[in-house]
């Protein structure tokens, strides 16, 4: 960890009084760089602006949890793969404790202040519980561990008055656990709601409370989606869950009542004198008020910024010690909000700016705030020469308790900071009335900009990077020549898990956010998870006027056509063919029967292609494109092209140098080989005079970048888009998909949206119709990586620890080992990798 002080003490009237005299940020440059900018302030690439207003830490790694002793001696973080000591006081690093892979959350002291427990999960367990013995001054004496069988996944940690029973949410077990905190035995498991998260105790009235993320159990009259392992009650067109709950248990009897509070709820807080208990609803924008005795609830609305828009995402919350002030963590609005009672009603009385994604909220003895940030500043720097999207960096913030006046001036700051201004990009400003009636986004797999136009001679390019040239992605190269280089674009997220969430929805929920460490209840990188899907569905749900969607890959799980039926049905996954195979059956016309996909998001099932692959890198992209370009055809045939078709390609993923599998520059080769298919397809196709194409990476995290971690390949194409332009303009993820609203006037329903610019520079009111010839890559397609007999030394290490990925989950190979694996590959295995050793 590293001290970075941000704003110090003194200087927080100074900020709070610049805030309230220009009450806005300068515009920034329209072609700003993601990071600091010459204001101080930071540039996320979400669209939002970070002007923290307390003294920073780093923390390495995505804190998500932390609870004080009950002195205010000692603050406990839950970070990553450890547990860190700090003096409540100054935040000074006392120790690291070593630890499994952490959970979304639970790290408690057990009263008497001598030990501290943390849950620790898996992606598909065992889990455990980790306690450390601490000596009288509260440093770690040994380390021992509760190992549970199975996956029951332990959040939230509570305990009982007297510490002699832990409780613990079990969240794919759907129960509270009560262990005994001596000899560690599970005395009991009492049924609650589903994937309950935090705990808290109440001793006066002897209450256990326990929040349920996904709300009440499922009934036979409900429609539901799964989350892993349980039925979720969910909406019948977004596939999101739309229930909350909070279970009330008896100490004694264990006797439950469930009441409703908002959706996703989460942290929980109680006043000192235990009569109030307050629940942050990260999918409804709110905070419910219980009293504690009477059951009876009050929802009290946190705006996020844009107002109209759903996004402020409360998921901790903290009480003053006179019960008379709420904080609330706004992961959404990189803020804290703080409620005031005023008589029996609470109101918003400011703000205050964090870092990136504050996901806890500690108030120390002086009444000050410590939030932990779980995403800093967005910092991807290896501090090596290079950036990876993996370099995580968390902050805790440390913030003096705020006068009144702090907090007015502090929310005219958050409101700033979550709509930038920027200068105009120029173009075309009204996108909507270019005509447009076709959008093909195209979603690809793991790559920087630099990997992929390193070398192509313009732009912000460092050749130094460039790991598949011209000769394996022409393609690519020649579209981004004959159309616009965009060569200031983005990733809103780090991994493909939040990837593809922020591409077709523009939010990532905290359950996402809080679970980088193990995913432990299913890497849902395809959303085939109820709980990550937002309460707002996806980016074209909310259209005003009736608008066909086709989806091919996007959302899928694997499948295979069936004729006789004509639909898909369920496979094996281990009945997946080799690359070989499957490319022999391609040149051989036999490839469909083996092929096929269904959705993971029930909902979407009707919009889904049946015939199209799903996601798997042991499918060569061939035959994607084979696939959607004979559905053009038919579509072409019969005048139904949708407005909206989304397709993935996914093999430039890779599978690293395992033996049997196609090289690296050979999936690459394959991945621009499909691109440039599909492109002339349409390109030839009736509906190309009104069609414009958006392509993009899910994420950047394999390979490093000399601008930003976050920084990668996109493609705009079409009769409408600028020829021969380099466009430097800052955009992102979500700048492409609020352009695509912007096409069709779908209202923006998330913040993420309505503060995002759309992509105007990139368009023309001068129609160009020439169709676009696709490029054979000189690297052969069915090259294979040689047997392990055939390799020694480093390479011979690249083939081995290849081997032990398991590709079949997209991004669950060790990105570390791969970076280093694919760099070697591409460059020489003499060549230094850029970045950590």
């Amino acid at each position: 960890m590293r001290t970075t002080p941000i704003l110090s003490v003194l200087a927080l009237a100074g900020a709070a009084l610049i805030a309230k005299e220009a009450g806005v940020f300068p515009a920034l440059k329209s072609q700003a760089a993601l990071g600091k900018q010459a204001e101080g302030l930071f540039l996320v690439p979400t669209n939002q602006m970070l002007h923290p207003w307390g003294e920073l830490t780093v923390i390495p790694g995505r804190p998500v949890d932390m609870v004080y002793d009950s002195q205010k001696r000692i603050l406990a973080v839950l970070n990553t793969r450890d547990v860190l000591l700090l003096d409540g006081g100054s935040g000074a690093k006392l120790a690291t404790i070593p630890a499994k892979t952490t959970s979304y959350t639970g790290i408690a002291f057990r009263p008497g202040n001598r030990e501290l427990w943390a849950s620790e999960t898996t992606r598909t367990g065992p889990d455990s519980i980790l306690i450390v013995k601490l000596s009288e001054v509260g440093m770690p004496v040994s380390n021992s561990r509760i190992d549970f069988k199975g996956h029951p996944l332990p959040a939230g940690i509570a305990f009982s008055a007297d510490g002699k029973k832990a409780y613990v949410a079990f969240s794919r077990s759907n129960s509270l656990a009560v262990i005994d905190a001596e000899t560690h035995e599970t005395a009991r498991e009492v049924e609650v709601g589903v994937a309950p998260f935090a705990v808290a105790v109440s001793k006066t009235n002897g209450k256990i409370f326990v929040t349920n993320r996904a709300g009440r159990k499922a009934t036979a009259k409900d429609t539901t989606a799964p989350s892993s392992g349980t039925a979720v009650v969910t909406d019948p067109t977004t596939g999101s869950s739309t229930t909350g709950t909070l279970s009330v248990i008896d100490a004694e009897t264990f006797a439950t009542n469930e009441i409703k509070v908002g959706l996703a709820p989460s942290m929980m807080a109680m006043t000192a004198d235990e009569k109030l208990l307050a629940v942050a609803n990260g999918h409804s924008d709110s905070v419910t008020l219980v009293d504690t005795a009477k059951l009876t609830t009050t929802e009290v609305k946190i705006p996020a910024f844009p107002t109209a828009a759903l996004g402020s995402q409360p998921i901790a919350v903290q009480f003053t010690a006179d019960g008379q002030t709420l904080y609330v963590a706004c992961g959404g609005n990189n803020a804290i909000a703080a409620l005031r009672r005023s008589g029996k009603d609470w109101k918003v009385a400011g703000a205050l700016p964090t870092a990136w994604f504050p996901s806890a909220i500690a108030i120390d003895a002086e009444g000050g705030l410590r939030i932990l940030n779980l995403k800093g500043f967005g910092n991807t720097d290896n501090h090596k020469g290079a950036f990876n999207s993996r370099q995580y960096e968390g902050s805790l913030e440390r913030i003096p308790a705020p006068t009144p006046l702090r907090l007015q001036a502090g929310e005219r700051e958050v409101k700033a900071a979550n709509t930038p201004d920027y200068e105009p990009a120029g173009g075309v400003n009204n996108v909507a009335a270019l005509g447009i009636q076709h959008v093909f986004l195209i979603v690809k797999e793991n790559r920087t900009y630099d990997q992929i136009f390193g070398d192509i001679g313009r732009g912000n390019s460092d050749p130094k990077l460039s790991m598949y040239p011209r000769p394996v992605s022409p393609n690519h190269h020649a579209l981004a020549e004959k159309y616009v280089l965009l060569d200031n674009f983005f990733t809103a997220g780090a991994i493909s898990f939040d990837g593809h969430q922020w591409l077709m929805q523009a939010f990532v929920s905290d359950y996402v956010e809080r679970a980088f460490a193990a995913s432990p209840r299913g890497y849902a990188w395809n959303m085939a998870d109820s709980l990550v899907v937002a309460p707002t569905g996806f980016f074209w749900q909310s259209a005003t006027k009736p608008l066909n969607v086709r989806i091919y890959g996007e959302f899928q799980l694997p499948a295979k056509w069936d004729a006789a039926t004509q639909s898909a049905i369920d496979m094996n996954e281990g009945a997946v063919k080799s690359w070989v195979e499957y490319l022999k059956a391609y040149k051989d016309g036999t490839w469909q029967a083996m092929v096929g996909s269904r959705s993971g998001v029930p909902a979407l099932q009707p919009y889904c292609s049946q015939k199209y692959p799903w996601n798997n890198t042991s499918i060569p992209d061939q035959l994607r494109a084979e696939a959607f370009l004979g559905e053009l055809a038919d579509q072409e045939r019969t005048n139904t092209v949708p407005h909206l078709s989304i397709l993935t390609l996914n093999s430039d993923h890779t599978n690293g140098t395992r033996p049997g599998s196609p090289s690296p520059k050979s999936m690459v080769a394959d991945n621009d080989l499909a691109l440039g298919r599909v492109v002339e397809g349409i390109s030839k196709s009736k509906a190309w005079a009104n069609s414009v194409i958006f392509v993009v990476e899910d994420d950047a995290q394999d390979g490093v970048d000399h601008v930003d971690g976050h920084r990668t390949v996109a493609l705009a194409i079409g009769p409408f888009i600028r020829r021969n332009a380099v466009d430097s303009n800052n955009y992102n993820q979500v700048s492409m998909i609020r352009t695509i609203q912007e096409i069709y006037k779908i209202p923006a329903r998330t913040r993420y949206l309505a503060a995002s610019r759309s992509m105007t520079s990139i368009f023309t009111a001068e129609k160009d119709l020439s169709p676009y010839e696709h490029i054979v890559p000189t690297q052969p397609l069915d090259e294979i990586n040689p047997p392990l007999k055939a390799l020694a030394g480093r390479r011979r290490w690249a083939a081995r620890e290849s081997e032990k990925m398991n590709f079949k989950d997209l991004d669950d190979a060790p990105e570390e080992t791969l970076n280093r694996i694919l760099w070697w590959d591409a460059k020489g295995y003499d060549v230094a990798y850029p970045g950590k050793h």
